[in-house]
């Protein structure tokens, strides 16, 4: 009996709780039917939004009710809306509408179907964000890091950027080398560099960064165009790289080889696929059961500024005969751009800078100058033809490109002196080099040639200052056959010369890059002129020298002051001058 009454009571649980679930139902029913039954319109389905820039784009799916004749968007709490009519054309139906002249926030939209007679579907709810000017007012261009420009070969590195922004990439513009035209280039979020191969020196271009706010915005949005004109990455000196005897192989076999460092043409890699190096010497050879050797062309690409320079080849040995015999036709070349003319146009190019036929009658010492009125690609080397199985060989030592120095020469030559580093009263003038000698004065670092208390350059010992021992300043220049003078104003100096044995001071010339030591002075063969330091000699002091050929030199002044003596040679400015 009382698992009768236990069964009973749960039997009438169960039809109270189904009788409240119906009463639910048929509440929200009467909900559609109040005022008696009516018909309802089949919903929008699988309803997307997708935002833009003061505007969205909405849309969905209609499947199967055919008595939709429209369908109605609300935003703003119904204040606001917009009516699309509907033509049904397939059993399944896309529809869609844009929303323009929205302010920018965030909106709850509403999406119900009508048909004519305006009974509507159960509602839609979709949220969506419309973007404008503070969307806009947030968004920057991406950062570029450096521009690299190498004749027509331009390198842009970007930095990253917060891909929360939306951020796609950048979008370049910039003139062709090749048309003349305005070309577009886009770089993509992910990458890092942009690499154009026709840009045109001297000309700028201008990029903007590309931002989406979302992935499936209707809109993109831009940042203002920046410009910006690269400068050619300047090749630093010597200028040629792997230019000296031995030279550095790249790939080799048991004899010829390819040196590192050049750019070789297929037609210069005749010895079995290598080139240019005879064991560790510079050598075009042709013959002895070698290959002839068509067009080759052996050369280095610098950028260099505008200015006048010497290009220099030391010949070891030689047989080329040039126009005596034809045989061979050998030019030690420069050229505007990228590579070599052919060996047939060298002397007919119009970027032919400078050439000279190989031949051994002109020597194992050839020269070559050119002058620059801008920055330009240049490139520089030797290239021939030799054929008919004529045995040809050039063994070269080495290669030297200089820029001509000009006038005045001298950098950082007078009061007020310009100072690379400096203490509080030492200091150390720009663009002078200082060998460790120099550098006797330790004040925030060592610190040599320039005195802050007369603010003169100075070399100075003694009174609690080290000794100099074999200390050199000097500037390195690269001069044209003349005759020069060199003159020095001494603001004052207590050095004796040869009245004394505590200094043994110098103005210097001498040919190469460096002076001479103080000893030596006197008897190197570099040494083109000197002068003992010695205050009996006056304030002024002036030097001549000359050169016959296109030499580099070492200009300055140099001394060993030793014994603890207190030396000092305070000089106002340095002087060169070509008469």
């Amino acid at each position: 009996m009382k698992t009768y009454k236990k069964q009973f009571f749960l039997l009438l649980c169960f039809v109270a709780l189904a009788f409240t679930a119906c009463s639910d139902e048929m509440e929200e029913y009467r909900k559609f039917t109040e005022g008696g039954e009516i018909n309802y319109t089949e919903k929008l389905d699988s309803v997307e939004v997708f935002t833009g820039r003061e505007r969205l784009y909405l849309r969905g799916i209609l499947k199967a009710d055919p008595k939709v004749t429209s369908f109605r968007v609300y935003w703003n709490n119904k204040a606001d809306s917009v009516v699309v009519p509907v033509t049904r054309t397939k059993p399944v139906d896309t529809l869609g509408v844009y929303i323009d002249n929205l302010e920018e926030n965030i909106y709850n939209l509403e999406v119900r179907t009508y048909d004519d007679e305006l009974n509507s579907s159960i509602p839609v709810n979709v949220t969506a964000e419309v973007y404008g000017e503070r969307y806009q007012n947030t968004l920057y261009n991406r950062p570029v890091i450096s521009n690299v420009l190498i004749g027509t070969d331009l390198t842009v590195s970007y930095s990253s950027m917060d891909l929360t922004t939306g951020v796609l990439g950048t979008e370049i513009q910039y003139t062709s080398s090749n048309t003349s035209e305005m070309e577009e280039l886009f770089v993509p979020i992910d990458s890092a560099m942009a690499f154009i191969e026709d840009f045109t020196s001297g000309s700028e271009y201008q990029y903007r960064t590309i931002f989406k706010p979302e992935p499936t915005s209707i809109d993109t949005f831009y940042t203002g165009y920046q410009a910006y004109i690269p400068e050619p990455k300047l090749t630093d000196p010597p200028y040629l790289v792997n230019s000296t005897y031995p030279f550095e192989i790249l790939e080799g076999g048991s004899r010829w080889g390819t040196p590192a460092g050049w750019i070789h043409n297929e037609a210069a890699l005749s010895h079995d696929g290598y080139g240019a190096l005879d064991g560790e010497i510079f050598d075009l050879e042709s013959g002895w059961g070698q290959p002839d050797l068509i067009n080759a062309k052996v050369y280095q690409t610098v950028i260099l500024p505008a200015g006048t320079y010497a290009y220099s080849i030391n010949i070891a040995e030689l047989n080329y005969e040039g126009a005596d015999n034809n045989l061979d036709q050998g030019y030690f070349t420069v050229a505007r751009g990228p590579q070599l003319p052919d060996v047939s146009e060298v002397e007919t190019s119009s970027e032919t800078l400078a050439y000279e036929r190989v031949n051994r009658a002109n020597g194992l010492n050839r020269l070559l100058t050119f002058s620059l009125e801008e920055t330009t690609q240049v490139s520089i080397g030797v290239q021939t033809t030799n054929d008919q199985g004529a045995g040809r060989y050039l063994k070269i030592n080495s290669f030297a490109l200089n820029q001509f120095s000009e006038a005045p020469y001298l950098k950082n030559a007078s009061v007020p002196f310009r100072l690379a580093t400096q203490g509080s009263r030492w200091g150390t003038p720009a663009d002078w080099i200082h060998n460790d000698g120099a550098m006797s004065h330790t004040d925030n670092g060592p610190q040599g040639a320039y005195d802050g208390n007369s603010a003169t350059w100075d070399l100075e010992s003694g009174w609690g200052q080290p000794d100099i021992l074999n200390g050199k300043v000097y500037q390195v220049l690269f001069l044209e056959p003349g005759t020069y003078t060199y003159t020095i104003n001494i603001f004052a100096t207590n050095y004796q010369g040869t009245r004394g044995t505590a200094d043994q001071g110098y103005f210097v010339v001498a040919e190469g890059n460096t002076l001479p030591d103080v000893v030596d002075v006197e008897e190197a063969e570099e040494t083109l002129v000197f002068e003992r330091v010695d205050s009996e000699n006056g304030n002024v002091s002036t030097l001549t020298f000359t050169i016959t050929e296109p030499t580099e030199v070492a200009i300055g002044a140099e001394t060993t002051n030793d014994e603890g003596a207190g030396r000092y040679l305070q000089v106002e400015s340095f002087r060169l001058v070509k008469q």
